[in-house]
Parts: C-alpha cells; sequence; structure tokens
C-alpha cells in the first residue's frame, strides 16, 4: 500500500455506496480527507426523514395511516418513507403523505444499510419487521427491535404494555383502549383520534359512480354496504351469512339498495346471498382493485361488516359503520363515534382464537334484530 497517500476513510458520507470508490473518487481521484462533497449521513438534509415500518395485514396497515397526519403536524419538514409487504402495499396508493413506499424483496436491506433515518416507526412484533428495526440506521427508534440477545427492545412504557398484551391474551381482552390510542402514545403523537387516509382515485369514483348509473340507482337514494365475508385467516370474525340475508330482506322491504362489498374470499358469501333473489340488491363484484373497493363504499351511506379491512376503509372514508365483532376485540377498534359496535355477552368474546368448538358461537349469538336496529338508528329513507 502506498503510505505517502491518505486514505482515511468516511464511511458515513451520503456519497460513499459502502461497497465500492464513489463517484467522486474515481471522476476527481478524491480522498476523505480533503474532500469538498464529505456530507454526513446523518446530516444529509433539512427534511426530517421518518420510516414506517407496517408489512402487513392489509387492514392493519390501512388503519396505521392515521398516523400520518400527526407525524406531518409534530414534523412539518417531515419526510416520510414506508416499508410494506407488496400484498399491501394498494392501500397506501396516493396517500398524500407518504413520499415514499418501499416494497420488501431483495433489495430492503440494501435500502436500509444505504440510509439514515431521524425516525423509525416499528410497530410490528413480526419477526421480519424487528429484524428490519434493528438494521435500519436511525437517530431515534419508537416501537419495537432486537438487542443482540433477541430480546424484543421496547421504547417506552406504552410500548411495552403493548407487547405484553400482544403476548397474553388476557391483558388483550382487558383492553380498554383503542389501536390508535396505543399507537398515538408510542410514536409520542399529541392525540390519537387523526382520522385513518384512505386516498379515492379519480378513475375508482368514476367507476364506481358509473356502476349506480347502469342499475338506474338515484344518488339521492339511501345505500346500505354489507361485507359479508373475513378473509381467510380469520373465519371466526364472520357474521353468520343468514343474519345478512335477514338483514338485507327486512331493508330491501324498506326500499333501500344494497350494495355488497367483498374480495374473492368473500365469494362464497355474496353468492348465498345474491341466491335468495331480494330485490334492490347488488353485488360490486370480487375482483375489484384496492381503490375502486374503497370507491364502493364511498357510495354507502352506512356499512355493515366485521372487524375487517373494510370495517377500516369504512371508518377513513367517514362512514356509518354497524361492527360486528367476537373472537377480536371490539374495545382495540376506533370507529371515530360514527357508528355501533355490536358483540354478544358471551364469557369468552375477545378470546383471539381461530377456531372454536361452542356450537352457539359468538358471532352466532348477535341477532339480525340487532343488526337491523343498528341501522335504522344510523340512516332513514
Amino acid at each position: 500500500m502506498n503510505t505517502n497517500k491518505n486514505f482515511t476513510l468516511y464511511s458515513d458520507c451520503i456519497n460513499f455506496p459502502l461497497d465500492r470508490p464513489c463517484a467522486y473518487q474515481k471522476n476527481e481521484n478524491a480522498r476523505c480527507a480533503d474532500c469538498s462533497h464529505y456530507i454526513k449521513i446523518s446530516q444529509s438534509g433539512e427534511k426530517t426523514k421518518i420510516l414506517i415500518i407496517k408489512l402487513g395485514a392489509m387492514g392493519d396497515v390501512l388503519r396505521t395511516t392515521f398516523l400520518l397526519e400527526g407525524l406531518k403536524e409534530v414534523y412539518p419538514k417531515g419526510e416520510i418513507s414506508w416499508i410494506v409487504s407488496p400484498k399491501n402495499a394498494a392501500v397506501l396508493e396516493n396517500n398524500k403523505y407518504i413520499d415514499s413506499v418501499i416494497m420488501t424483496d431483495d433489495k430492503t436491506n440494501e435500502f436500509l444499510a444505504k440510509n439514515f433515518f431521524d425516525a423509525v416507526i416499528n410497530l410490528d412484533l413480526s419477526p421480519e419487521s424487528l429484524a428490519l428495526a434493528k438494521l435500519s440506521n436511525k437517530s431515534k427508534l419508537f416501537g419495537y427491535s432486537l438487542d443482540e440477545n433477541r430480546n424484543i427492545t421496547s421504547s417506552n412504557d406504552f410500548a411495552l404494555q403493548w407487547l405484553k398484551m400482544s403476548a397474553y391474551d388476557e391483558l388483550k381482552k382487558a383492553n380498554t383502549k383503542t389501536y390508535q390510542h396505543w399507537m398515538s402514545k408510542i410514536t409520542e403523537l399529541p392525540q390519537d383520534n387523526y382520522e385513518i387516509i384512505v386516498p379515492l382515485s379519480e378513475a375508482s369514483i368514476t367507476k364506481a359512480e358509473d356502476f349506480l348509473k347502469s342499475l338506474n340507482i338515484s344518488e339521492n337514494k339511501k345505500i346500505i354496504g354489507i361485507n359479508p365475508g373475513a378473509g381467510k385467516r380469520w373465519q371466526m370474525k364472520k357474521y353468520r351469512t343468514d343474519g345478512f340475508i335477514e338483514t338485507a330482506k327486512y331493508f330491501s322491504n324498506k326500499g333501500y339498495t344494497i350494495l355488497l362489498l367483498g374480495a374473492k374470499d368473500d365469494e362464497a358469501e355474496i353468492k348465498e346471498i345474491l341466491n335468495q333473489n331480494i330485490k334492490n340488491i347488488y353485488s360490486t363484484g370480487t375482483e375489484n382493485s384496492i381503490p375502486d373497493f374503497f370507491a364502493f363504499i364511498n357510495l354507502c351511506d352506512v356499512v355493515i361488516c366485521a372487524d375487517t379491512m373494510a370495517l377500516h376503509a369504512a371508518a377513513g372514508l367517514k362512514k356509518n359503520i354497524v361492527a360486528i365483532f367476537g373472537p377480536t376485540s371490539y374495545s382495540e377498534i376506533e370507529i371515530y363515534g360514527r357508528g355501533i359496535k355490536i358483540k354478544s355477552d358471551i364469557e369468552c368474546l375477545g378470546c383471539y382464537k381461530q377456531t372454536c368448538d361452542i356450537k352457539n358461537n359468538c358471532m352466532q349469538r348477535v341477532s339480525s334484530a340487532q343488526v337491523i336496529e343498528a341501522v335504522e338508528s344510523l340512516v332513514k329513507l
């Protein structure tokens, strides 16, 4: 090695690509010791760089967008990046508060290694999310990471309480605060009532409006939306289909229009309801894009659903909601005072079990009369 030259290396320079010489060294023979282009990566701009790690599930990603307005309030010059699983990224499309969406792939680790963040927010406890938080270069962490002994580290006492609730169903069941309350405390935001952000695209709005026109449904007609499924993972969250059928018949006879909202996983329930040949009831389809799905929800005056992504979308679109709860926590779900939560009085409510051997379980015990009464209190002809 030539010892007459200065080979000091500033590897924290924003221009250094880590695994090879930088462009200035290549093109100008620049050396770190006296290079005019040196910029420490942690001091590389006026903006506050914020990274959110929230990979899934889709409904959880969507409801976590409530943080964004608060983050922009606390960090007016904040630049927000969000790491998300590709299958859940659609709910972040066209969100005006997010500067970049990074979908997890084989380049994610490289992205983290090359960037520095003033704040990293990881509210996920999945192994992948914890690993990403640990790898990220940051001044401050909100939420969770791992230490060198694989212990989960919590950024404050609220994060520790949420971690314990995630580990003990007994604590989860006893919780009386919303997800928004806990996450705002973990991220140290000044309040917890920021709204979920559900962007609506013009193309999707037009598609939904054209759907109504094709059926000769007046824009002034009161519309009730029913999301009858609950996805594949949480079958026990699904309300009984015959209860939806009884509710649909009642409001059809009252002159309401009913739209069935769902995806491929909800196809069987939607077909079963349609097979009843109830008048004034229509399926919006099960193969819509996420923006189109949002636009169809936006047509509704009231949305009836279980604890699903549709619930969070309806909340973000400021719709009246009738939400039916069983195995998951009704206290945790925020509907912003715009609706009614229905639950049975069974002792094991909020068990978080994905299977159940109780014949008349929590979701079956909710009567269609309860649902009808709740809807009627929210919308009138």
